[in-house]
């Protein structure tokens, strides 16, 4: 039996060497590609984040200031006036007070 013969010709050291650094220049587009599409994803990560930083930054703003205003009421005490109108938002009258009920609004 007689062996087919290839006809494909080996490639030379030059066309080998020529498709080595079309691979590899293949391979560096592929990696540059997925390293600015990380760096997208993380700058909108970090976006998302410097966002929730400032809410929260706002909102331990508010709070310290409702807690220096609890602070300050404390050390002072509460006045007659805050007294009656804490009971008052509770349903609670002075003796000599009458209560009228508007019925006009129903």
């Amino acid at each position: 039996m007689q062996q087919k013969k290839s006809r494909r010709k080996p490639p030379s050291e030059e066309q080998a060497k020529k498709r080595n650094r079309v691979i590899w220049r293949i391979a560096l587009v592929c990696l540059a590609f997925y390293g600015v599409i990380s760096i997208v994803q993380m700058q909108g990560r970090i976006r998302a984040n410097q966002d929730e930083v400032a809410q929260m930054e706002t909102r331990i703003a508010q709070q310290q200031e409702e807690n220096d205003a609890l602070r300050k009421q404390v050390e002072e005490g509460l006045t007659d006036e805050q007294i009656a109108a804490m009971a008052r938002e509770q349903g609670y009258i002075m003796p000599s007070e009458r209560v009228f009920a508007d019925s006009s609004s129903k």
